[in-house]
């Protein structure tokens, strides 16, 4: 009979996979425990490249992101989820503050990548190739490299100085961009022929409009347009007085993003929406803050048509009721017969979704992501395609915000990479550690961060940064509340349960993912040996059958005569 062992193995934590109850994480997969524990050691710089690894932009992130890394975390079920999103934020800031350069992983290879678009997902692809190596040449249209980063958010959620600081970081690790450089078929072509690699990330930029009459008329705009005018400083296309009344249709973050720009304009907007605030696909904390500055709010209304009467707009909306849940796993607005009602605005916004445009390409395409499927190119050239972030709607999931692009082309530069010829190392899979496998037994009730914020009455007529960034103590003070979910961080509760047949190596913690601090004695293990495994707050350690899959941790993790160990409690 095959005999058990107590073994060291780093799980990964619901934060940044997925939870029990289906909660996808962070979609870029940052590596949350280990850069909240280098925080708790005030590591900040080793935190800052965590970070890195998998989000050139985690300043932007720790500012405007939804964090469902904070919904799937496990100190959710104990009392409050850790501050994530206010942590990366403090990470980033502190590392560009103190002038912090990219890490290359590889030296340059004579291989070069073209991208298409300047968005989130082409930078995070270009970056991502660029410290592997690879040169790369990201094309953009317009004057600026940005996309949605600097057209569609608002500067009070995303000032632009900090923009500027996580596109330098990009262009430091080698990333060349051409602005002023619109792709046509004839061009694509051509960047086909000239690249070893072409990625497509130009995004969905084009407005689903909702095919109702008066959706053209004078004063009726996209979310997109609108954002990408005031961001842009079109103040003659923007052209909001004081008090007008501006209605907006939709339920996402750009109908909330225009409906707060507005009142800073010193408009008077209304958000209508066909569900209820509950399916709003926007964050809960988001409708409390659009309130608080003064936006409105119409439930259960769909737009039939928009008319122009004199100087106003009336927009004719159907009484909606909810009923069965449909595909999107929201319940779905069906309506409720002859209830009509009439608004009148001096503004219609169309906030309900954009689309790609992916007409350069050719007139046959093909998602099949991260490959772009383009039948009309040479038959030598149709490998060479790839595709990523928003362009990729329609075959892929997690669509619509920067962090969802942001894990689309850390996929799309994996699947580039080993299209030129890398042997990719992926990650190796591990059991996530659930809220039910930890040992919370150890752990206090302790607050989460309130954050320090603009006052209310302070927000009208400017785009000053509504959050301010967590300062140092209070930052450590936050990340201390991390349960370290599934990672070992040296707490030596193994070793006090272990009877002695557990030894600590005398090492200081480093972030790599299968380190080990501890070593058994395979002649003294004993009863005392499981509990540790059970005593561990953070289930990193797992009791296997030797002769396993997991043989390499057992060859690794029992005593050498050749290691340093110390039993004095940790430094």
């Amino acid at each position: 009979m095959k005999k058990l062992y107590p073994i060291y193995i780093n799980r990964k934590s619901p934060c940044y996979s997925n939870d029990h109850l289906g909660n996808t994480g962070c979609p870029a997969k940052n590596d949350i425990p280990r850069f909240l524990h280098l925080i708790t050691l005030k590591r900040f710089k080793e935190a800052f490249y965590i970070l890195k690894e998998t989000n050139p932009f985690s300043a932007g992130c720790g500012r405007f992101c939804d964090h469902p890394c904070e919904t799937a975390c496990n100190r959710a079920k104990f009392d409050d989820p850790v501050d994530i999103k206010a942590l990366e934020r403090f990470v980033a800031d502190w590392g560009y503050a103190n002038g912090l350069k990219p890490l290359m992983k590889s030296k340059p290879l004579n291989k070069q990548v073209g991208i298409v678009g300047s968005g989130p997902s082409g930078l995070s692809c270009a970056y991502f190739l660029a410290i592997h190596g690879y040169k790369v040449v990201v094309f953009e249209k317009h004057s600026k490299a940005g996309g949605l980063l600097i057209e569609g958010i608002p500067a009070y959620r995303y000032p632009r100085e900090v923009f500027e600081r996580e596109l330098n970081f990009i262009k430091e690790a080698g990333v060349e961009i051409v602005t002023n450089y619109t792709v046509d078929k004839n061009k694509f072509l051509n960047l086909a022929e000239e690249f070893d690699a072409l990625i497509v990330a130009t995004g969905a930029n084009e407005p689903n409009l909702p095919g109702i009459e008066g959706e053209n008329l004078k004063g009726v705009i996209s979310g997109l347009e609108f954002l990408r005018n005031v961001n842009l400083g079109d103040n003659k296309k923007i052209d909001i007085k004081k008090g007008d009344k501006i209605i907006i249709i939709g339920g996402g973050y750009t109908a909330f993003d225009v409906a707060r720009v507005s009142v800073r304009f010193g408009g008077d907007p209304m958000i209508v929406y066909r569900r209820t605030s509950k399916e709003m696909t926007a964050h809960p904390g988001e409708l409390k803050e659009a309130e608080k500055e003064g936006v409105q709010f119409k439930f259960l209304l769909q737009p039939l048509k928009i008319k122009r009467v004199n100087n106003k707009l009336h927009v004719i909306c159907q009484k909606m009721k909810l009923g069965p849940v449909d595909e999107s796993g929201r319940a779905k607005p069906v309506p409720i017969k002859d209830m009509i009602e009439e608004l009148i605005c001096d503004r219609v916004v169309l906030a309900i979704g954009d689309r790609p445009n992916l007409f350069f390409v050719g007139e046959r395409f093909q998602l099949e992501f991260p490959r772009l499927l383009c039948p009309d190119l040479p038959q030598n050239l149709r490998n060479k395609i790839f595709l990523t972030g928003d362009a990729s709607m329609g075959s892929v999931e997690g669509i619509g915000m920067v962090v969802r692009s942001i894990g689309l082309a850390q996929e799309t530069s994996k699947a580039v990479r080993a299209y030129l010829g890398e042997n990719i190392n992926n990650f190796n899979i591990k059991d996530i550690a659930y809220y039910s496998d930890l040992n919370t037994k150890y752990f206090d009730h302790l607050s989460r961060l309130i954050e320090k914020t603009l006052p209310f009455e302070s927000r009208k007529n400017n785009f000053e940064e509504i959050v301010e960034t967590v300062e140092e103590e209070l930052a450590v003070l936050m990340a201390e509340r991390c349960f370290f979910c599934g990672i070992c961080i040296q707490c030596d509760w193994c070793f006090h349960y272990s009877n002695g047949s557990i030894l600590k190596i005398d090492k200081t913690w480093v972030a790599d993912v299968d380190e080990c601090f501890y070593l058994f004695l395979k002649d003294k293990l004993e009863t005392a040996t499981f509990k540790s495994v059970e005593a561990c707050p953070r289930a990193a350690l797992s009791v296997v059958r030797e002769e396993s899959i997991y043989k390499r941790y057992l060859d690794n993790q029992y005593k050498n005569d050749d290691i340093v160990f110390r039993s004095d409690k940790k430094k």
